[in-house]
């Protein structure tokens, strides 16, 4: 027993000891956990051996930094990176990526040479990584969809038809964003009303560019995005809405090695050079488009009406509207929306007559250039009967199908079947054109899109499309609403609800 004090100082040690060891054990994994691989380069690659061989350009797939086209390839800053590339007479050699922390090692193991990848500068990297001077600043945006007044109700019991609501709100509590955003950094601070704070949830596997096509399709409320991105994509997408700015601007540079001293200089001198600086102006430009006023998607047009007679071609319009399964307001409609009853009227495809109807289509219809004003709307209703035709196998419902005829009409069938077989694709109801096909014409303006081996027609103006519809067959629901003087309004072949 008189030992046992000593036994157990030296169990008490050896207790330390195997905690000590074990200790050590865990903050070495944990700084070997810590070191992340492209935190130094691994290359020595400079201006000077870039100049002997290529400026190679690590880039993500983005409409402001680099897409593919069928003609070609754009993309901001690829544009601009052009333009340096000539500066110093190096070929420049464009090398897609998949992920921006693929990016960063591809940079440091000298498989690229600058990232173009709209980077920010983060605090937390520049000890890793080099940034040029910025070349625009860019700030942070809501992006949501517009209220819609074409949004139904639900069938009101007693089987009555539904009505349209006023608006369609959706309830905002989150706003996603994306990991690879210029403001998921940490340190970036939002300007969030103390009274109305929005969470922000932060993906960390979807780009920005993907977030605001979600918000399009209907599966995210809201997104955060650039300002730059808001402008560009304003003129393919009537249907978002974008905030005014909810944060401080941000730069948005360049990205080298912190061992390529000689190619940040000289990038830095280009874009501080004041007759590149106009140049890069010029080019930011012309990825830019005037944001719309925010509020609801825009109302229908209207008909100019006095008393019965719609135009000075009714009575042509009622001879031939026995060809289509609609009334003969549609084709007075139509003719408002193509030409507003202009029978000179040429567009700049074109396209001829009060109905707009274009050359090679009037050719397969039989229509002469010469032909009188009647000969364009019976050719015109010989061509929507032939529509009409093609989509009633995959349309049964007559008022769904007449969108897709009107879509067709517009667009060309083969756009419409594009924009359906798409829908498909996209987890979309094929067979209703309002928020769901009329969504995915939308996106065939966009090359990633267009450009999928299952779309067969290429690019289509699906903002176009998406109005020609609207309108149309609001302007027909107006018509057909229309007060009568002598004679008993027709009861309306489509629902109240339709157009708005």
């Amino acid at each position: 027993m008189k030992h046992a004090p000593y036994f157990l100082y030296g169990a008490f040690g050896a207790l330390l000891l195997v905690l000590l060891v074990a200790a050590l054990r865990d903050a070495v994994a944990v700084k070997q956990e810590q070191q992340l691989p492209w935190e130094r380069p691994h290359v020595e690659r400079d201006l000077d051996a870039i100049v002997k061989d290529t400026l190679r350009v690590l880039v993500l797939a983005d409409p402001l930094s680099w897409e593919e086209r069928p003609q070609g390839v754009s993309g901001l800053e690829h544009d601009l990176l052009e333009r340096f590339a000539k500066r110093i007479a190096a070929p420049l050699r464009v090398i897609p990526m998949d992920h921006p922390d693929s990016m960063l090692l591809a940079l440091q193991k000298g498989v690229g040479d600058v990232i173009a990848a709209q980077a920010t500068p983060r605090r937390d990297r520049r000890k890793w990584l080099a940034y040029t001077r910025p070349y625009r600043t860019v700030r942070p945006v809501l992006a949501t969809l517009r209220p819609d007044p074409q949004v139904l109700e639900p069938v009101a019991k007693g089987g009555k038809k539904p009505v349209p609501k006023a608006t369609f709100e959706t309830r905002i509590d989150t706003a996603e964003i994306s990991r690879w955003s210029p403001f998921s950094d940490p340190a970036y601070r939002f300007d969030r009303p103390a009274n109305a704070p929005m969470p922000l949830h932060l993906d960390p596997l979807i780009t920005p560019e993907d977030l605001l096509m979600e918000v399009v399709l209907g599966r995210h409320a809201a997104s955060i995005v650039t300002d730059a991105r808001a402008h560009y994509e304003t003129g393919r997408f009537p249907v978002l809405e974008f905030s005014a700015p909810l944060g401080p601007a941000v730069d948005l540079c360049f990205v080298v090695r912190r061992n390529a001293p000689q190619l940040l200089r000289r990038m830095d001198e280009w874009l501080l050079d004041p007759a590149e600086a106009k140049a890069h102006a010029l080019f930011v430009k012309a990825y830019s488009m005037p944001l719309p006023k925010p509020g609801p998607l825009r109302n229908k047009r209207s008909v100019p009406v006095s008393g019965d007679s719609i135009s000075p071609y009714d009575i042509w319009f009622k001879e031939h509207a026995h060809r289509i399964p609609w009334d003969w307001e549609l084709l007075a409609a139509m003719a408002y929306k193509e030409s507003r009853f202009d029978s000179t009227a040429v567009s700049v495809k074109g396209a001829q007559g009060i109905m707009q109807i274009m050359p090679r289509t009037a050719e397969r219809l039989g229509l002469e250039p010469g032909d009188h004003m009647e000969d364009h709307i019976g050719a015109a209703t010989l061509y929507l009967n032939k529509l009409d035709t093609l989509w009633m196998r995959a349309i049964p419902d007559r008022e769904q199908r007449l969108r897709f005829v009107l879509a067709s009409y517009n667009a060309g069938p083969g756009h419409i079947i594009d924009a359906q077989r798409l829908a498909g694709m996209l987890g979309l109801d094929p067979d209703r054109w309002e928020h769901n096909v009329e969504r995915a014409v939308l996106l065939l303006a966009k090359p990633r899109y267009y450009m999928l081996p299952e779309m067969k027609n290429g690019f289509c103006n699906g903002r176009q499309v998406f109005y020609y519809v609207r309108e149309v067959v609001g302007m027909y629901r107006q018509l057909k609403g229309r007060p009568r003087s002598s004679t008993k309004a027709v009861s309306s072949s489509i629902p109240e609800s339709a157009g708005e």
